[in-house]
């Protein structure tokens, strides 16, 4: 095998006498310094990880068709770690792969707690909202990093509702130093300790949250009036034909009430909520808490501005402008992926004109869905309906 992915067990002493006998042959030894610290006296090329990227030694290896390559990771490789860097270079043929016993199948045998049910999530170099698919779940294992550290992950989950887990953070295993510590998410916020440790959140049952669309107004916290209504909100949804995961725009956001049921129907879309009124980042953030909408960004500041930082979108919703629409469009239309979907909402007269003004100075064909909702009203013990803003949806493919 021209490629050996051998996975070292936590707090190893020595390596198995088949690996040992693989480095002696090799030309290239790559891992992280506490592993090549098993191989003394290596005479080959040694490239350790914390100065080479995975990345970068998997290309120096495919640059020389007769290099014989050992890298050392660990655990499994082939869970969250090198061997799937490698397979993509490399035919299957020319690759082995030699697990060890992972950090996390450790993590869970000293938290005495089964896995089999458990799903996973790997932060080593990730945004925290990667968790957001996966909450709700009993039992999650997450690979952390030093700046996704246990306190960051639980600060993460109060702020988004989910501290109801219990966690537990298990470091330096298999070494003199090991600890397993076990408890409530908010014991953790101020926890401190190595960088070396794994992540365990646990509980009992999955519980149950509102999927819309359509969820009642009078959930959302939200200044009076300052929401997009139940019925247009549906809509939009279906409109924004949201994709199981990407990343959604949320601009003049108010509330979030848009943002939030968009993470309810898709836990895996990264959703942005733009607002420029510190009252209404307020809101959001109550909200995100509220509905546990844990992939939802909230972002103060005035867009197209704010819009910058971002990354690109495959969905945008225009829900507010603040009076530049068509700087918004720009900064919109210009940043959307291919096959994404804009989406403006319009209550003025006004707002349509400009929006449709847009569109043909461009050349563009939108589709225009008006949304007229009743809804009854209890009148000397009868009832009547009384209409909503009717609310224009233009939207356009990208």
């Amino acid at each position: 095998m021209r490629v050996l992915v051998a996975g070292v067990e936590p707090g190893a002493r020595g390596l198995a006498a088949e690996v040992a006998e693989r480095i002696a042959r090799a030309d290239l030894l790559a891992g992280s310094r506490r592993h090549l610290a098993l191989v003394p006296g290596f005479r080959g090329e040694i490239l350790p990880f914390e100065d080479h990227r995975v990345t970068d030694v998997v290309a120096r290896i495919g640059a020389d068709p007769n290099l014989r390559a050992v890298l050392l990771a660990s655990g499994d490789p082939g869970f969250f770690g090198a061997a799937a860097l490698v397979l993509r270079r490399f035919p299957r043929e020319e690759v082995e792969i030699v697990p060890a016993v992972s950090s996390m199948q450790l993590a869970f045998a000293r938290a005495r707690e089964p896995w089999s049910d458990a799903r996973f999530a790997s932060l080593h170099g990730r945004p925290l909202e990667n968790l957001a698919p996966l909450l709700g779940e009993r039992r999650i294992g997450v690979f952390t990093d030093a700046e996704n550290s246990p306190a960051r992950i639980a600060s993460f989950l109060g702020d988004t509702g989910w501290d109801d887990y219990e966690m537990v953070v298990a470091e330096d295993l298999g070494l003199a130093t090991e600890r397993v510590t076990r408890g409530p998410v908010p014991e953790f916020r101020d926890w401190t300790g190595s960088d070396l440790n794994v992540v365990l959140l646990l509980r009992n049952g999955v519980p149950a949250r509102p999927l819309g669309p359509g969820v009642p107004d009078g959930a959302f916290s939200h200044d009076r009036g300052l929401i997009t209504k139940r019925e247009v909100r549906a809509v939009a949804l279906g409109l924004l034909d949201l994709p199981e995961a990407g990343v959604l725009w949320d601009v003049g956001a108010g509330s979030g009430s848009v943002a939030v049921e968009a993470c309810l129907l898709r836990p895996a879309l990264r959703v942005y909520a733009v607002e420029k009124t510190p009252e209404g980042v307020s809101h959001i953030r109550e909200n995100r808490r509220r509905f546990r909408a844990a992939g939802l960004v909230p972002v103060e500041g005035e867009a197209p501005g704010a819009l910058e930082a971002l990354p690109d979108p495959d969905r945008v919703f225009v829900g507010g402008s603040g009076g530049r629409l068509a700087a918004v469009l720009d900064a919109a239309w210009g940043r959307l992926r291919p096959g994404g979907v804009l989406l403006v909402a319009a209550v003025l007269l006004e707002t349509l004109a400009e929006a449709l003004a847009w569109t043909r100075a461009r050349s563009l064909e939108p589709e225009i869905t008006e949304v007229r909702a009743s809804r009854s009203r209890p009148v000397a013990g009868r009832h009547r309906m009384v209409p909503e803003n009717p609310v224009c949806l233009v939207r356009l493919e990208g």
